[in-house]
């Protein structure tokens, strides 16, 4: 992988990063980078391969330690901030990580003098980062990156979304997930800014309105998005006009529904639906730069393979991805990597004529009710869409008469009325997928990087569950 060095030395005037403060050049992030590798190198007994731990916010001080460990290729255990104390302890004793650093906690070494470690080469198979998955639906996994994989995802990423000099991609999510940290990678390949956006303890969602004057502010032309930010971003009033500087919106990490699309496009969003994953070193998938997502059977598309990857579609609707891109490993267990060099998702898809993913949910999303198989994600597409249902989460439960009933639960607005939503329901979906079971939330929980925790939802909403209308 580049290093900020060596993006200095050819772009020394270049913006690098944009915080509430003022701009910084490559020139100036390389010297505070190289001070704090001198005071690294130092103060403490890090060597190249062992891991450390990393309490990742979208700050400076974050990112000039990762800069530093990515050039002294110290791998880094992504830890989010929200974790707790107990979970924090319990993942940095998976990895064996000897130092936890917590740039925005606790001080940092310090030395005066600037001390760039030693030119090394552009790409390496050595470990980046070690990055914990999401954990929506189970314990996270422990993701193994190198230097290789980011560097080809960067530049997968760059041929559908060129980065020009003055393109400026907000960081608002914490670098601690995948799809931030490769924010920072992508525009250190390309010598590009990145605007950086620490949210209010409340997280992204209670942060809106100074969001959105940042992203005018510092005319911020890309920005990456969960649909649940996004529609929070629709939503409010006064309706958000989106500053003119903005060129790519790109929305993955869950399910877009059509409605929401066509209601950012009609806001001029414009939007290019991804697929990606952890173990991917994020996007796999994307829509083509002047292109609009298209939708078919009420799935939106999530664009085609970016450059050198390929994806099949396997037994039972699996979606297979071989990339450069792909983890070197998992930390303690086996990756799901086949012989032929294939990871084997837990999505299943189509493919269509045009070389389109449509992702149309997990294997373990489809419930058997009287012998009829019925999608998950499919009612949940068609429930978000009902009048009054902000949100929607479907599964299955035990029935001794039909095997399993479909139950949802549902985050209502106040217009939320079940006659009407069930009359949505039945123009729209088959008896067999229609829900037989129902509980409304007030809201839905949100795992930190902005994605619904399903588990969490659904145990809630199994809590209370009551015949649907």
């Amino acid at each position: 992988m580049i290093s900020v060095f060596s993006v200095a030395q050819n772009h020394p005037r270049r913006v690098a990063l944009v915080t509430t403060s003022g701009a910084l050049s490559y020139a100036e992030l390389a010297e505070r980078v190289g001070r704090l590798s001198n005071a690294l190198t130092r103060a403490l007994p890090v060597r190249e391969g062992e891991p450390v731990a990393v309490v990742a916010r979208p700050t400076l001080s974050t990112v000039e330690l990762l800069h530093a460990l990515f050039a002294q290729r110290i791998p880094a255990l992504l830890l989010h901030p929200s974790l707790p104390a107990r979970e924090r302890s319990r993942l940095v004793g998976r990895v064996g990580a000897l130092h936890v650093f917590a740039p925005d906690e606790d001080p940092l070494p310090a030395s005066d003098i600037s001390l760039p470690p030693s030119p090394r080469g552009l790409v390496s198979a050595a470990p980046l980062a070690i990055v914990p998955t999401s954990g929506s639906t189970g314990s996270p996994k422990l993701v193994v990156l190198s230097h290789a994989a980011f560097a080809a995802s960067a530049r997968g990423s760059a041929e559908n979304l060129p980065l020009a000099p003055g393109d400026r991609w907000l960081l608002c999510l914490p670098p601690s997930h995948v799809g931030g940290l490769s924010i920072l990678t992508r525009s250190l390949l390309a010598a590009s800014a990145v605007v950086l956006f620490e949210p209010d303890a409340g997280g992204v969602l209670a942060s809106l309105p100074r969001l959105v004057a940042r992203m005018e502010a510092d005319a911020v032309s890309v920005v990456s998005l969960v649909p649940t930010l996004l529609e929070a971003l629709l939503a409010l009033e006064p309706a958000w006009t989106p500053p003119k500087t903005l060129r790519a919106v790109l929305v993955g990490g869950a399910a877009l529904a059509p409605e929401l699309l066509a209601r950012a496009e009609a806001r001029g969003l414009p939007i290019l639906t991804t697929y990606g994953m952890t173990e991917a070193c994020s996007q796999v998938t994307t829509t083509r730069l002047g292109s609009t997502p298209r939708v078919r059977d009420g799935v939106v598309s999530s664009g085609q393979p970016l450059r050198d990857t390929e994806v099949r579609i396997g037994s039972e609707g699996r979606i297979l991805v071989k990339a450069p891109s792909l983890c070197s490993s998992l930390w303690d267990a086996r990756a799901p990597i086949d012989s032929a060099g294939f990871l084997q998702t837990e999505d299943r898809g189509v493919l269509d004529e045009h070389g389109e993913l449509f992702v149309l949910g997990r294997l373990g999303d489809m419930i058997i009710t009287g012998g009829e198989n019925v999608d998950a994600q499919r009612v949940e597409q068609v429930l978000r869409g009902a009048p009054g249902v902000r949100n929607a989460l479907v599964f299955g439960v035990p029935d001794p008469r039909f095997g399993e009933l479909v139950a949802c639960g549902l985050a209502a607005s106040p217009e939320f009325d079940p006659a009407s939503v069930a009359r949505w329901v039945g123009e729209r979906l088959a008896r067999h997928e229609r829900p037989r079971l129902m509980a409304t939330l007030d809201d839905f929980e949100l795992l930190p990087n902005g994605k619904v925790d399903r588990g969490a939802v659904r145990a809630r909403a199994a809590a209370s569950l009551r015949p649907w209308p």
